[in-house]
This record gives C-alpha cells, structure tokens and sequence, in this order.
C-alpha cells in the first residue's frame, strides 16, 4: 500500500463573480496586422493617443474587488494499493498544476490598480498593471515576460474592436484579458479571466482621467 498526499484547491473566484461554463474567446487581432509593416511612433501615438493620461478609479461605480484567491495548501491523504502508483501520482501531479494555474491566474485578474497611467513611448505602450509595477509593451503584436517573482506573466497588445486589449498570459491554461474603451470622457476596462476552458463574468472597473493640477 502507498500513501500520497493530495494537493487540493482552495479559494475560488470569491463573492459575486460566477463561473459561466463553455470558451469565450476574445478577437485577438494585433494591432501591427500581423505580418505587415512595422508600426511607426507616429501611428501608435495616433492609435493610442487618446488612451494616454493618469486615470483615478472610481471605486463606487466599478465592480467590486474578488475574493484573494488562497493557495493550495489543503492535504487529502491518499491509500491506494501499489499496481495503482503511476496512475494517482499522475493525477496528484495535474491536480496540484490544475491548482497552481487557478491561483496565479486569479491574482492577475484581482489587479485594482487605483490610478492608472498610460503613456505612449514610442511605438510601445508603458503602464502601471499593478501599484508600484510599471512595464512598456509593444504594440506590434510582440510580447514581453513582466519582471518580477513569482510565476512568469507575458503580456501583449491586441486590439478588440473598438477597445485596445491587453492580455496577460499566466500559461496556455490560463489567461486574463483587460479591454479598455474610452465612453464619454472616462476610460472603462473590462477584465476577464479564463482558465482551463472556463471564463468568469467581466469585471468592470470605471476610470476618470485625472486633470493637471488636481
């Protein structure tokens, strides 16, 4: 007989965020066309210019913040008998990667920045995806690997019809998308976290550009 020790996980998508069953896919098309030619500092600023500015969140118009995620610290202890060894510990190994990719994935979608300032440097976009964080992405359709520790998050531009996309890819398995969409004046950022197949109901947060001098 052997014993193991089975990873559980723990923590969900926290209070008032459903899980909705199925893929929602959001249209990825990056903001270069592809395989066209390079964009220039003129376009992207024409492209994103309006995105630009230091934006304050309006908490009581937003969707309230999520539960933090907890990690997966919970223990089941499991007794199988030996001809069945390869095929628990094989199911440990997905369970516990299962869990690692819930937990990294909601702490992306929880990212509440209350002031978010966008800049265009170039032909690429800085931002601040969390307080005290601030990275430059291009917005020729490549990507970049955010520093920091923990799991490696790369980020990308896409455009989303209207809305400029911003997608922060945790693993193939896990993603968050935020769409920003500037609506009378105010910036509206739409973020919505997939995981194994599943997406959760948007969240919406509500910015308004800060003035010069306030």
């Amino acid at each position: 007989m052997k014993t193991f020790t089975r990873a559980l996980a723990r923590g969900g998508t926290g209070a008032g965020v459903a899980v909705l069953a199925g893929t929602v896919v959001l249209a990825a098309a990056c903001a270069s066309g592809g395989g066209g030619p390079a964009m220039t500092a003129a376009e992207a600023e024409a492209l994103l210019g309006e995105y630009a500015g230091r934006w304050v969140l309006d908490e009581s118009g937003s969707s309230p913040q999520i539960s933090a995620p907890q990690p997966p610290r919970e223990t089941a202890t499991v007794v199988t008998s030996s001809q069945d060894v390869d095929r628990v510990q094989r199911e440990f190994e997905a369970e516990q990667r299962a869990a690692a990719v819930r937990y990294n994935t909601l702490v992306v979608l929880r990212r509440r920045p209350s002031t978010l300032e966008l800049r265009v440097d170039g032909v690429r976009l800085v931002y601040d995806p969390s307080p005290g964080r601030r990275i430059s992405v291009p917005v020729d359709g490549g990507s970049i690997a955010e520093p920091g520790g923990g799991e490696a998050v790369r980020t990308r531009i896409f455009l989303d019809g209207p809305g400029l996309g911003i997608e922060h890819m945790v693993s193939s398995e896990g993603q968050v998308h935020a769409v920003l969409e500037i609506v009378n004046g105010r910036l509206r950022m739409t973020r919505t976290m997939r995981v194994f197949g599943e997406t959760v109901a948007p969240l919406v947060l509500w910015y308004d550009r800060e003035q010069p001098g306030s």
